[in-house]
């Protein structure tokens, strides 16, 4: 009896040892998808992302590369687990790129949420006193790059060339990357008659709304063809009469403004601009019904904040709350800070002193909307270049969706007589090589210059650069399992060598994100840097394998995965 217990012993021993072998060894890792764009850069930095990971974290993940409009549907809806992002600041100050990732966040694809983040960045956009603001910041974005929702990539710089007979292009390192209200040629071989521009546009733009877009491209059209109360001027300032506001008064405190629009003003049919079209247009882009993205823009007016915050529900389920939630977005319209007093006169009301609130006002959510066309042509405005009216220095006169692009002089611009150019083409290719070919050919009028390319242009004394108020960065999503592990986070950060992605795979002077707010942004004022003098290097730039592999290792334990390396022949 006693060998019999002792052989039934023995049996459990040895059918349970490999149960016990297989949980201690864990579940096979699920893959690891990364979403990025379509185009041959994308393509290749996707894959230089892919090889940096295999080679230093012995992880292998697959690529999903969708066009433009497609990326950006995804990454709303968080349909990714990795994503390949970059964010271009709209106005030069850090909460233009720390605001992304506050719980409420419209771009908070990730779906990160931190209490004391979101407190740290209400104080700052509360307070009016500079310092108190950027120790605000600082501490954020502190945890943010411990916390690493986003794991910050590179800062890129802007390379870029133009044909010499090209003259007078306007080039920003916030806003609009390109204003060519002011360029002309002179000397363009064959003749300078008529005036025009070949460019290629890259994409095409997927909402020329001002009210909802969200795109770079969307708004390189947008600030050609319409204007807000105030533009960019060549001297770099947002000078007085330089929009359709004709002048403005601002109060001692900084929290009233008047502005005059332009008695000239008009749209592309021959009516006026009036206050009321921007009142209208700012209302719009805050009722939540709009779903604006980027209506935070907005959130330094009195009152805009709590009207884009009001809650709706569904009209069939709940009639009558949603009948109440109306009633309240009409009674928050009535109390916003923002009143057309009458056809020529705008009236602004700020919750604090914003340094930065004249400039915002050339940004594609400031600009003016008509109701009348507006409510004419409804969910179709803008969709067409007919179904939208125009009052920039152009106006779109042929459109072939991912084809090609033509702007037009517009007649009816206040300032027509200074605009040189007849018309400007747009194309939209998406690979590297064609843009090149067709530049050197005389067939494009500027470009942005591919890595590949940079030393081709700079042998030939061509190459034009400046920097850029951008981070490039990958997005985790924390609804993955994988990314809800802290030390996974780390680890992806730890693995990536940042040096020898921009050296070797981007190879276009861009720099390592050590941070995430780029050093071209400013802290307290114009003479400081917020990323060097509140941040400094927290990030690595070449990469920590042995760390990043440990780490990786007990996030992948603690989640019930096992880690099986894959070869890489080094």
């Amino acid at each position: 009896m006693k060998k019999l217990k002792v052989l039934a012993a023995l049996m459990a021993v040895a059918m349970l040892t490999p149960l016990v072998a297989g949980c201690a060894g864990g579940q096979p890792m699920p893959p690891i998808k990364l979403l990025a764009g379509d185009t041959e850069a994308a393509k290749r930095y996707s894959m230089g992302i892919q090889e940096i990971l295999r080679n230093n974290l012995g992880i292998e993940i697959q690529i999903e590369n969708v066009d433009f409009n497609t990326r950006l549907q995804k990454m709303r809806n968080g349909e990714f687990s990795m994503c390949l992002a970059g964010w271009l600041g709209d106005y030069n100050d850090p909460s233009t790129f720390l605001d992304l990732w506050k719980t409420d966040s419209p771009y908070n694809d990730v779906k990160w949420s931190n209490k004391r983040y979101d407190e740290l960045m209400n104080k700052a956009r509360e307070s009016s006193d500079p310092i108190e603001r950027m120790k605000a910041m600082q501490e954020a974005e502190k945890i943010l790059l411990e916390e690493l929702p986003i794991v910050p990539l590179y800062w890129p710089q802007r390379n870029y060339v133009e044909q010499n007979y090209v003259k007078g292009v306007l080039r920003s390192v916030i806003g609009p990357e390109i204003d060519l209200k002011w360029a002309y040629t002179e000397g363009r071989p064959g003749g300078d008659d008529p005036q025009h521009l070949n460019l290629n546009l890259g994409e095409n733009p997927p909402d020329l709304f001002s009210c909802t877009t969200t795109d770079v491209v969307s708004f390189d059209v947008l600030n050609h063809v319409m204007e807000g109360l105030v533009r960019l001027t060549p001297d770099g300032t947002y000078a007085q009469g330089s929009g359709l506001a004709e002048s403005w008064t601002e109060s001692e405190d900084g929290t009233h403004f008047e502005f005059k629009i332009k008695a000239n003003a008009k749209w592309s049919d021959g009516s006026p601009v009036t206050a009321h079209d921007f009142e209208y247009a700012w209302k719009t882009a805050l009722d939540p019904r709009t779903a604006s993205q980027y209506n935070y823009m907005l959130f330094w007016i009195k009152g805009a904040e709590e009207l884009a915050n009001i809650q709706v529900p569904d009209k069939e389920t709940d009639p009558q709350g949603y009948e109440a939630a109306i009633a309240k977005i009409e009674e928050a319209k009535k109390n916003l800070g923002v009143k057309a007093v009458d056809d020529r006169t705008l009236v602004v009301d700020l919750k604090n002193r914003t340094p930065w609130f004249i400039s915002l006002l050339a940004f594609p959510t400031y600009f003016p909307v008509k109701e009348s066309a507006h409510k004419k042509w409804g969910e179709e405005y803008a969709t067409d270049k007919n179904k939208m009216l125009y009052c920039g220095p152009f106006v779109i006169d042929k459109w072939v969706p991912d084809s090609e692009m033509v702007l037009k002089k517009n007649p009816y611009y206040w300032d027509k007589d200074n605009v040189k150019l007849e018309y400007i083409h747009f194309d939209m290719i998406k690979d590297i090589n064609t843009p090149v070919t067709m530049f050197d050919a005389q067939q494009l009028d500027t470009m942005g210059v591919p890595g590949d390319f940079i030393p081709k242009y700079l042998e030939a004394g061509m190459l034009k650069q400046m920097p850029d108020a951008t981070c490039w960065y990958l997005e985790l999503n924390l609804k993955d399992p994988l990314f809800q592990n802290a030390k996974i986070r780390k680890a992806i950060s730890l693995a990536f060598d940042r040096k020898t992605f921009c050296d070797n795979v981007l190879r276009n002077y861009s720099k390592p994100a050590t941070s995430f707010t780029p050093p071209t942004i400013q802290g307290e004022n114009a003479t400081v840097s917020f990323a060097e003098k509140y941040i400094g290097k927290v990030l690595n730039e070449t990469a920590n394998k042995e760390e990043a592999v440990k780490l990786f290792k007990q996030g992948l334990k603690e989640l019930g995965y096992k880690y099986e390396p894959v070869k890489t022949g080094k």
